[in-house]
């Protein structure tokens, strides 16, 4: 299948800030169609995310570009942004730089099929999800449902995204492995390497 690209600029890093932005070749893109979502996944940043998606699928069907670097963070955070990429009727690629881990790669690998890319040096690391509680006994069984509610969300959005067999996609998150683009390409996290 042959794919349209652009040579796109992208504002980030040192280089950006000393006036020659790296270039970066991304599918289908239109600088002003690309979402940022740099850093860590809470409420600010998926709401600001969710806002520019939402905005920009009024204002045509033509695909929207959402960057992602970073640690994770917040899963239900996490969760509304997915749910709003597979709400807006424009398709939304993902691509991966630098390192991609924990809920940022979830959202990576839940961009839209045959539209998921990384950098050739980026990494993606997934791992168990995990958490703290305290204060009354039933408040911690509380958060303990939830979170292996979440558990199991993540890992049903891992299995329709990647049709990886569950215990493969089990053993892949017990590792905690930082993975090449390569690797996450094989293994079906991501479609291409730019």
């Amino acid at each position: 299948m042959k794919m349209n690209v652009e040579v796109l600029n992208f504002q980030c890093g040192p280089t950006a800030a000393a006036g020659h932005p790296p270039k970066v070749v991304l599918p289908h893109g239109r600088p002003e169609r690309i979402i940022p979502l740099l850093g860590m996944i809470d409420t600010a940043a998926i709401q600001r995310a969710n806002e520019l998606l939402l905005a920009f699928a009024n204002d045509g069907n033509d695909p929207i570009v959402l960057h992602l670097s970073g640690p994770g963070g917040c899963v239900a955070s996490g969760l509304s942004l997915i749910d709003v990429m597979r709400h807006v009727r424009a398709p939304v690629f993902t691509i991966g730089s630098a390192v991609v881990a924990s809920m940022s790669a979830i959202i990576l690998v839940c961009g839209e099929p045959g539209y998921r890319y990384m950098l050739p040096h980026a990494r993606l690391m997934l791992h168990p999800t995990s958490g703290q509680a305290s204060g009354r006994v039933s408040e911690i069984e509380a958060l303990s449902r939830f979170q292996r509610q979440m558990t199991q969300e993540l890992e049903h959005l891992l299995l329709e995204a990647t049709q990886m067999r569950p215990k493969r996609l089990k053993e892949l998150i017990q590792a905690e492995s930082f993975l090449t683009a390569r690797e996450a390409q094989r293994l079906n996290l991501i479609d291409h390497v730019l």
